[in-house]
């Protein structure tokens, strides 16, 4: 019984073809490795430029005039700005005064003039600079409150809120008196005129 004989040239031919695929299909492979190479890379640059797009977007979208926007960190004044009219006068809401004294900053040409209001016992308001007749000019005069009484700290002396806007001379807050302020509807102004004249009472004013 005879066997079928292979033919050396068929096996050859055989042996070649699988010889290319396996060339084809490791080139493949290697265009492959080669494309993701390059192409990695440039997926990560994209990804850099957007984040780097969004963080831009975020800082200068915000007041719609392409000015980065800042924050502060500063903490908030005791004292209140007060609210200018177009005529130059600060603007005080009585609902906002009580017992114990707010604090309004006044900007004399660049000089802080302080505004302190209360209101007595009797109910009625008062306001006075907040700064000692006798020792204006220094760093410390200036009144702090503790209870129903002002003191100041330059020189130590003591001063009732039933007095604060109407007691002139001595060492007490300068009264700002009716003459130089109006209430309507429940809203005080305060002539800036006024206010500008203390301006070198305040040269020093906590500057210590």
């Amino acid at each position: 019984m005879s066997g079928k004989k292979t033919n050396p040239k068929n096996k050859s031919a055989k042996n070649n073809v699988a010889k290319q695929s396996d060339e084809r299909t490791s080139n493949a492979k290697n265009i492959e490795n080669k494309n993701r190479s390059r192409i990695l890379p440039v997926i990560a640059g994209v990804v850099v430029v957007a984040a780097v797009a969004a963080v831009a977007v975020t800082r200068f979208a915000g007041n719609g005039n392409g000015e980065e926007q800042s924050v502060s960190n500063s903490s908030t004044s005791d004292a209140q700005t007060a609210d200018y009219q177009s005529t130059g006068t600060i603007v005080i809401d009585t609902d906002e005064i009580g017992e114990t004294a707010s604090y309004y900053d006044y900007d004399a040409d660049g000089t802080t003039v302080e505004v302190l209001a209360v209101t007595a016992s009797d109910g009625s308001v008062r306001l006075a600079l907040n700064t000692c007749q006798v020792c204006q000019g220094s760093p410390y005069a200036y009144f702090v409150q503790e209870g129903d009484s002002f003191i100041c700290q330059n020189c130590g002396n003591v001063f009732s809120r039933d007095d604060i806007g109407l007691e002139a001379g001595g060492c007490n807050p300068v009264p700002v008196t009716e003459e130089y302020y109006e209430e309507s509807d429940g809203v005080i102004t305060i002539s800036s005129d006024f206010l500008d004249g203390y301006k070198e009472s305040f040269t020093n004013w906590k500057k210590a």
